[in-house]
């Protein structure tokens, strides 16, 4: 964003108020209040056609009778006439126009049309838009509070270093007020509103070219232009600022909200967390851990890691988030030979388990710093959680200063945790620049935030030989035959096929045709582009060992899947070479409202969806990061050698998941792909390859 811009949307030289109020009781009174009362320095320009004077300054009928330049407006009317008003701030010369009312695209297809058409206008005036439904912009550095938000009737905003930009303006209050009460200040903060216009990326983009924000927080109910924002948090990882990012959407009510609210259209939850995590954007679970986590994510690792210290004075109190991280799947470690030996002449006996506890006896400064420093310094774990007891309400200096002193002395990521109310030692570890934790959960979710980051992730691997343009080749020649936009298992295993997945040897049934073609065993199956889930319809039957079987099970199959599916259009009966090995698994590729392309790996078969036990990542993938996917799925531990169990081959299985993930290549000109996916694909023992036995495909 240009520096121009950039200025006229966080710290504008003057502001025009459409709709200001002179009654003090109204929301639309409180900008030209706020901005008086938090030291902005520009002009204000209250707009109301009614009104000489307001609150002791000149009204003006319009924007464009006010006098100029004007660099900013906050429109607080009625939203019919906002188009009009824009218009006017377009021939003002107006650089940024952030729109308060609500009433466009959250309300339906002609409010979006007519939010559409506003931006449109305003682009060719060379005008930006923040919102609709958004509540300002809040400049903390420089006093520019233009806004409705009622925390700012607060005496007094903390200055700070963090960055926000939310799609919930209430939310900008809501992290001020319990900033305040925490000592976390803000830089600038933008409520973003619909997005018509300005992006979250392109916003917070700007925020990483500020002197005054080091970190940048985002509130998101969805992700609506993924490419800013990747773009964004890359920009933000190579200026040393992280992007943490709050999003609702784990729930099918928080995913509906984000259409009531904002007109937005949520994705896929497990694909927004393969976004984040490709971009190097931490994503934390309670709203409580992004106030707090800044601190902690300057110091996140380098490399991977998820092994922490726990040191305390109280058991009890450490045990609440030891358990939490257990949960988070961190590994907790014991103390080291060396810290045991260093208190065994004070009477503490260290244990082996996953708490460092130091008992009463540790509660001097002279035992506690020095153990923490060793922490710090030791090789054993990869983060350090400090926990205080009741010394930290009342006596600081034995178990909270200690944290801040060791904590210079190394760049390793700490946390503390306070079991008690006490905000003064909360104060004292933000001003030192320390994570420090109200609760045991936000502790928790802040540490694995912090220990599950991975740097932005590098350029997409290269195209695999011809396999793509074979594959392209075989969906154009399966989607000219096909009657709808679902592929029959027959067309799907073709382009499944030129990708180099082995597909199991099979052909269809001729009318009148007596015995398999390709011998016995075989697995009989309806083929119709109308019954994607065949097993659910009766229209699968294995083990099939000789003609008579045959013709029986073709009977009966025929006979269910008509019953079941009375208007489906049943092609005939393929016969497939009966498949074995250690395991199934699902492949998925999918295209997303949120993320865009992702590959999914899951244990396959018909009770791969009630697992809900699957791996994620934006594709395409190497077949480095396939390897990963196969190592996060638990119910792929068996053919990892779990236990002795007999290794699959898990390289074939890499190589399947990133040929599929190769159709996020397929070019403009072949038919798109929605969803595609083979289940199940079976995994023989090492060495001895995959097969895919069941698939389809999905057409936009």
């Amino acid at each position: 964003m240009k520096k121009s811009l950039a200025r006229a949307l966080f710290s504008p030289r003057s502001v025009a108020l459409v709709g200001a109020s002179g009654d003090e009781r109204k929301n639309t009174a409180r900008p030209q209040r706020y901005l008086t009362k938090h030291g902005y320095k520009g002009r204000i320009l209250p707009i109301n056609p009614g009104r000489a004077e307001i609150m002791g300054l000149p009204a003006y009928k319009s924007v464009a009778a006010a006098p100029g330049p004007v660099d900013h407006a906050f429109i607080m009317t009625p939203a019919a006439t906002v188009p009009d008003i824009l218009k006017d701030c377009a021939r003002a010369g107006v650089k940024v126009a952030s729109i308060f009312s609500d009433g466009f695209a959250e309300t339906g297809e002609e409010g979006r049309r007519i939010q559409e058409k506003m931006v449109r206008d305003a682009r060719k005036a060379g005008m930006r838009l923040v919102g609709p439904n958004s509540m300002g912009v809040i400049d903390v550095v420089g006093g520019a509070a233009i806004t409705v938000n009622a925390v700012l009737e607060m005496p007094e905003l903390i200055k700070g270093t963090l960055g926000v930009v939310s799609q919930s303006g209430t939310m900008l209050g809501a992290l001020i007020s319990r900033g305040a009460a925490r000592g976390v200040g803000f830089s600038r903060m933008v409520s973003i509103g619909n997005e018509a216009d300005f992006t979250v990326g392109e916003v917070a983009d700007a925020l990483v070219d500020d002197a005054d924000t080091e970190a940048i927080l985002l509130f998101l109910e969805s992700v609506r232009d993924p490419s800013s924002l990747a773009a964004m948090a890359r920009r933000a990882h190579k200026a040393g600022k992280p992007v943490i990012a709050y999003k609702l959407g784990r729930s099918d009510a928080g995913r509906e909200l984000a259409v009531s609210h904002s007109g937005a259209i949520a994705g896929d939850d497990k694909a927004t967390s393969a976004f984040f995590r490709d971009c190097g954007i931490l994503r934390v679970d309670l709203l409580e851990t992004l106030l707090e986590i800044a601190p902690l994510a300057k110091r996140r690792p380098k490399g991977p890691g998820r092994r922490v210290a726990v040191l305390t004075t109280t058991g009890g109190g450490a045990a609440t988030t030891v358990d939490r991280m257990g949960l988070a799947g961190i590994e907790l470690v014991s103390a080291p030979k060396q810290l045991r030996d260093k208190v065994a002449p004070a009477g503490i006996a260290l244990s082996d388990g996953p708490i460092i506890d130091l008992t009463m006896a540790g509660t001097r400064r002279d035992i506690y710093q020095p153990s923490l420093e060793m922490l710090l310094r030791s090789k054993d774990n990869d983060a350090v959680v400090a926990v205080v007891g009741s010394s930290a309400q009342f006596h600081a200096s034995i178990a909270v200063e200690p944290i801040a002193a060791a904590a210079k002395k190394c760049d390793k990521p700490i946390a503390a945790f306070l079991v008690p109310n006490a905000e003064e030692s909360l104060r004292l570890l933000t001003e030192a620049g320390i994570a420090a934790f109200r609760t045991p959960e936000a502790c928790a979710d802040a540490m694995r935030a912090c220990l599950e980051w991975t740097p932005p992730a590098s350029a997409p691997p290269k195209p695999r030989g011809k396999r793509l343009e074979k594959a392209t080749a075989a969906l154009k020649k399966v989607a000219r035959a096909a009657k709808g936009n679902v592929l029959d298992e027959a067309s799907a295993g073709s382009v499944f096929g030129a990708l180099g997945i082995e597909q199991a040897g099979s052909a269809m049934l001729e009318p009148g045709t007596i015995g398999s073609p390709i011998g016995y065993p075989v697995v009989a199956k309806i083929v119709s582009a109308d019954i994607p889930h065949k097993t659910e319809a009766g229209g699968v039957t294995l083990d099939i060992w000789d003609e008579v079987a045959l013709a029986e099970a073709a009977a009966l199959m025929t006979q269910r899947a008509t019953e079941a599916h009375p208007k489906a259009k049943i092609d005939g009966v393929m016969v497939q070479k009966l498949e074995s090995g250690l395991a199934e698994v699902l492949i998925g590729y999918r295209r997303t409202a949120e993320a865009g392309p992702i590959v999914t790996l899951a244990p396959g078969g018909v009770l791969a969806e009630l697992y809900r036990d699957a791996a994620v990542r934006l594709a395409p993938v190497s077949v480095a990061t396939a390897r990963e996917m196969i190592e996060e799925v638990t119910g792929l531990a068996p053919i990892r050698g779990y236990r002795g169990m007999p290794k699959g081959d898990l390289d074939a299985l890499a190589k399947a998941i990133a040929a599929l993930s190769e159709l996020a290549r397929l070019p403009v000109s072949a038919p798109q792909i929605a969803e595609a996916e083979i289940n199940p694909l079976i995994v023989r023992p090492d060495g001895d390859g995959v097969v895919a036995v069941d698939g389809l495909i999905v057409l936009t």
